[in-house]
């Protein structure tokens, strides 16, 4: 079947690939792990949310110079270390990351009525962020980001009362909230990205999107949440300690992101460890939605009908 995730159109340029991948805006694609605060390593000044001119990527952040480990049978195990520049300054961040990734069972279990109609996969990451010895200020922690295509609807399931609006970064966007969720439509140029608050989250976000005339898929993030734990991510000129989830549109695609809490050279701590899972399902529009009644607690069957194939 085709591609769950967004992957750079000019992918299979297997010599710019290797010899400059820094070429491909937006990345190479996919889930893809990066490191902020984003102030700290990729705007250089003010931010330019029309054209990130001052955009920069660190070299050690994507794609990174990471090496295969030995490890358990059935696991993906990666290592890094690297060095990343504070940007305006000669200071840099030194780190280390382990990444182990397995297949994942799903949340229902297989006997489940709903599991019996649908095509699932799924994978579990185990992420190891560690401050180097030689760093001894400074703030980093782990940035997932989801990359997926235009046409995919973003969908946020929030606690119950929450009513504050997501904290928005960039230019606006065409996100809307519901008294249990956000839902924003890809459309991939809006340059648009937002934020949500630890205390409004449950800890499970989605995307869904039409494969074929009457086939969808659900991909499902489920991720940690620590509201006492302090957040390193926020908008210019808006300090906050509790953005943990966000999502981007723009370049071509959209991004379902959530942050580590951050690790601090200075005061600690200096280490974290932590877990999340992507469980992807295909189906018809009733099992999609009922899915996303089980595992969201969102009622999702008008975005699916207002889908044209």
């Amino acid at each position: 079947g085709p591609n769950l995730l967004w992957t750079h159109p000019d992918l299979g340029d297997t010599g710019l690939v290797k010899a400059n991948p820094a070429r491909l805006m937006g990345g190479i694609g996919g889930d893809r792990l990066w490191f902020s605060p984003e102030l700290r390593y990729h705007w250089v000044g003010k931010p330019d949310w029309h054209g990130l001119g001052n955009y920069k990527v660190p070299a050690d952040t994507d794609p990174g110079h990471y090496r295969f480990v030995d490890s358990e049978p059935g696991v993906v195990a990666l290592e890094a270390t690297g060095r990343l520049p504070v940007q305006g300054s000669d200071q840099y961040l030194a780190f280390s990351v382990e990444r182990k990734i397995r297949m994942a069972q799903p949340p229902l279990s297989l006997d489940d009525p709903l599991m019996r109609s649908v095509r699932y996969v799924g994978i579990e990451a185990v992420h190891e962020l560690t401050i180097q010895e030689e760093t001894r200020t400074g703030e980093i922690d782990l940035w997932h980001l989801l990359q997926t295509p235009v046409g995919s609807i973003l969908i946020v399931s929030l606690r119950p009362g929450y009513k504050t609006q997501p904290l928005s970064y960039g230019l606006p966007g065409a996100w809307q909230t519901t008294p249990n969720s956000v839902i924003w439509r890809i459309e991939g140029n809006t340059n648009a990205k937002i934020g949500i608050a630890a205390e409004a989250l449950t800890g499970r976000s989605a995307i869904v999107r039409r494969l074929s005339s009457k086939q969808w898929c659900l991909l499902v993030r489920q991720f940690p949440v620590d509201v006492s734990a302090r957040y390193g991510d926020h908008p210019e000129g808006v300090p906050r300690d509790d953005q943990v989830f966000q999502a981007w549109d723009g370049l071509g695609f959209g991004e379902m992101e959530f942050h580590s809490p951050v690790l601090d050279a200075e005061r600690g701590p200096r280490n974290l460890r932590e877990k999340d899972q992507i469980w992807a399902f295909g189906g018809s529009a009733q099992t999609i939605s009922a899915l996303a009644d089980t595992l969201l607690h969102v009622d999702i069957r008008s975005l699916l009908s207002q889908e044209r194939p």
